[in-house]
Parts: C-alpha cells; structure tokens; sequence
C-alpha cells in the first residue's frame, strides 16, 4: 500500500486558502448536496456515526481506516482490510489535513474529511494525486492509544509482516527452483544447485585457488532476466572490483563466485531470495522487477588476496 500521505517530505502547508480552492470544494458539496461543516482551518467534514468518548488530542495515536480519493471519485488510496494506519496527531506525521481533521472525531465515529490542496499537497500534488487537488477521506475512527498500548501494536504489527514476508519468500522460492530449472533446459545449461538454490556452471576452467572471503575480485559480468533483458553489464567498463564476503554484493555473488579461480567463465542462476528479494529496484539506469530471478554470465578477471595493514 503506498499511503502517499504519511511521508513528511511530501507535506506542504500554504500559508493561506486560495480562493478557487474554497470554490472548488464548496462548489463540489454543494452539487453533490452534501451538508458538511467547516472547520475554522478549512477543513469541510461530515460524521455519518456518532462516536463515544474522547476526541484525539496532539500527542494521541490513533488507529484510522481510511479511503482516499479525488474530487472525481478516482481512489489513491486506502487501509487494507484488519490493517488500520496509525499515527500520532500533531507531529506532522501525515498532511496537515489530517492533523487538524482527524480530531473533529470521537473515537467510533465514521465521516468524510475534505480537504483543501493547501493542507494536503499543494501546487506540486504527490504520485497519483495531482497539483492543487482538493481530497475526501472517508474515515474511521477506530481508537486512540497510549504510548504503551502503541508501543505493543508496533511490535505486533512488525511481528506480522516478518511472517508475512517469511511466507513470501518460501512461496516465492519454489516457484525460483521451477523457473531456474526450465532456463537451463532451454538453454542447455548443465547447472549445479547448491542447498541455497543458487544454481551454477562453469564453461571455462581457469587457473589457481578458487575465490574466497577476504579475496579481492575482479569480474566482468552481464545481468538479464529471464526474458533475456539484459539490466546490467561490464560491457565497456572496467571489471567489478570487490573483496568477497564483505557485504558488498548480493548474495547469489557471495556464494557463487566461491565456485570460480582466475580466469574462469561461467553463469550464475540466483534466486530472488538470493537477490532483492520482493523488492523492485529503480535506480541509476537499472530496472528490476520485485521477485525477479537473476541470471549472469560471468568471467573472474583475476584473484588477489587481500593485503592486511
């Protein structure tokens, strides 16, 4: 879930109500023929259930279900079913909006809160949300915590997600060990599998000790996908130059290159786990999907035991 609205860089606060801005909503209540209050921040919000007891005050947490959309009832986004968001009010935590709508609530109340571009994204807007774009939230109330009631969520919450990611990551690799299997065949690849479910093959045999931690590697290298798209080379650059068994590659590399002495060639089939994992990764040129298997053509230019000082 992308919950664009919690990231504090994301937060602009204008120092006035644009007067188009109080058009747009009021125009957009009122043909909808909606009766909503107004806040003395400008915030317009209706409650369609009373709630009982306290109303959030600054330094509260509070737990939240929450849809997000625009005017044109196009949704951004939303909490995800027994997985409401908390936050504490007032510390900027969310928009602005959010900090000053959220207590016009008692705790069981559900309502809408329309908010004005001024105290959500202002002039820039934030991924699907567009510049000076007026938001609804429908909105659930479900609780307000203490520091120690939300101290114990957050570690329970954290609990849940490792099991969740865990589970993933276990349905995710035997579906790896499928597809590595199927690429070899299809290109004749005559692999080893390591317990890990890194799979290997060495198509030039190359001279000395083989790799090990604390060596300083030089590698030429190209990275695909199992389409055949390639996401990285060495290819007109100079060999990768690294001491293995410091952390500074991905595992599929740490362990498979354990295989490889100076001067050998070969490929390295890695599983996702072995890789990044669930996570996508976008940066300097290089685009890969979550859960992706990696595939690389290798060749270890030289070994050089690394030099204690």
């Amino acid at each position: 879930m992308k919950r664009f609205f919690i990231f504090n860089f994301c937060i602009l606060i204008a120092l006035s109500l644009s007067a188009q801005t109080q058009l747009d909503l009021k125009s957009y209540l009122k043909e909808n023929k909606i009766d909503a209050k107004q806040s003395k921040d400008g915030i317009f919000y209706t409650v369609d259930k009373k709630g009982k007891g306290a109303m959030p005050k600054k330094g509260d947490y509070v737990m939240v279900n929450y849809v997000g959309k625009l005017l044109d009832g196009k949704v951004f986004d939303q909490s995800e079913a027994n997985d409401p968001f908390v936050f504490q009010v007032g510390y900027r935590q969310v928009i602005r909006g959010w900090d000053l709508g959220i207590p016009l609530y008692k705790v069981g109340a559900k309502g809408s809160l329309y908010v004005p571009p001024s105290l959500a994204y202002g002039t820039r807007g934030a991924g699907a949300i567009p510049p000076n774009s007026p938001l609804i939230f429908e909105i659930e109330l479900v609780k307000i915590m203490n520091l120690g009631e939300y101290d114990k969520y957050m570690v329970e919450l954290e609990q849940k997600e490792r099991r969740a990611f865990e589970a993933h990551v276990k349905t995710q690799f035997v579906k790896d060990k499928k597809l590595i299997n199927e690429y070899a065949l299809d290109n004749k690849l005559k692999t080893k599998r390591t317990p890990s479910g890194l799979s290997y093959v060495i198509t030039k045999k190359g001279k000395g000790a083989k790799a090990k931690a604390g060596d300083q590697l030089k590698v030429s290298y190209e990275g695909q996908l199992l389409d055949g798209s390639v996401f990285d080379s060495s290819k007109g650059k100079k060999p990768y130059e690294f001491v293995l068994g410091q952390k500074k590659v991905i595992d599929g590399w740490e362990e498979g290159l354990q295989f490889f002495n100076k001067g050998s060639e070969g490929w390295l089939l890695i599983p996702s786990k072995l890789g990044y994992g669930p996570l996508a990764i976008k940066e300097d040129g290089i685009d890969l999907p979550a859960d992706a298997v990696l595939v690389f053509k290798i060749e270890v230019v030289d070994i050089n035991p690394l030099v204690k000082k």
